[in-house]
């Protein structure tokens, strides 16, 4: 008896699980460490939704994103680092703080922000030195789907004229230590146009590419117009 039993004992003290104590410290430590690469590296979120089509697909693309851009131990040098018109950003949603969303910056502090710039197929916006700059679009991409009648009123004898959409020759300053945020399909997105500038420190992250599917680099497609154009 005493030969199978020592021959259990051996076996049982090789395969036995490990001591419940160190298991639960290493893991700790090993989610504490995941989580100080998330949140001062980089890390890799799926954003998912219509908002920023075509940049990002609405069937969920997996991103890469971290903070480093925005981040600078030293505290003179911060303002430098914050985010800057045509970034693409995860940031705190103001509307549920449970959750995040992706948008692009389209309005840094002092900037002088039209809530509703569509106007002809174009989408303008004018910075605080008073230059314009738009978001280019591919123009094969059809993003606003309207019926062509369903927006049309009489304005005066023979005259036919679209209504003015909402928040359209309304303008916001986007106060200090805030950015305005909007997605790049603006006919499916809740945005800045919707629950106003965003403060800084809700900023996570610059989208910095696309990891899967298509990998590739987030562009900045932000581009400086003339105010002559501005005045169409």
């Amino acid at each position: 008896m005493s030969a199978p039993f020592s021959r259990f004992q051996r076996v049982f003290s090789r395969y036995r699980p490990p001591p419940l104590l160190p298991t639960t410290i290493r893991t700790i430590q090993i989610l504490a460490a995941l989580h100080l690469v998330s949140t001062t590296l980089v890390e890799l979120r799926i954003c998912t939704g219509y908002s920023m089509l075509p940049t990002l697909s609405q069937h969920g693309d997996c991103v890469l994103v971290s903070p480093l851009p925005y981040w600078s131990p030293f505290a003179e040098k911060h303002k430098a680092r914050r985010p800057q018109r045509g970034d693409v950003i995860v940031a705190t949603s103001p509307m549920d703080p449970r959750q995040t969303v992706c948008k692009r910056v389209l309005g840094i502090e002092g900037d002088m922000v039209e809530i509703e710039p569509r106007r002809g197929g174009q989408r303008k916006w004018i910075d605080n030195a008073g230059v314009g700059f738009m978001v280019d679009v591919p123009a094969d991409v059809e993003l606003e789907v309207e019926d062509p009648e369903a927006h049309i009123s009489v304005s005066g004898p023979g005259t036919l004229a679209k209504p003015r959409r909402s928040g359209e020759g309304q303008w916001v300053k986007v106060p200090k230590g805030h950015v305005w945020l909007v997605g790049d399909n603006l006919s499916n997105s809740t945005d800045s146009r919707k629950y106003g500038p965003v403060p800084i420190a809700m900023v996570k992250g610059k989208v910095l590419a696309r990891v899967w599917p298509n990998p590739t680099w987030i562009e900045n497609n932000v581009r400086h117009v003339e105010q002559t154009t501005l005045a169409e």
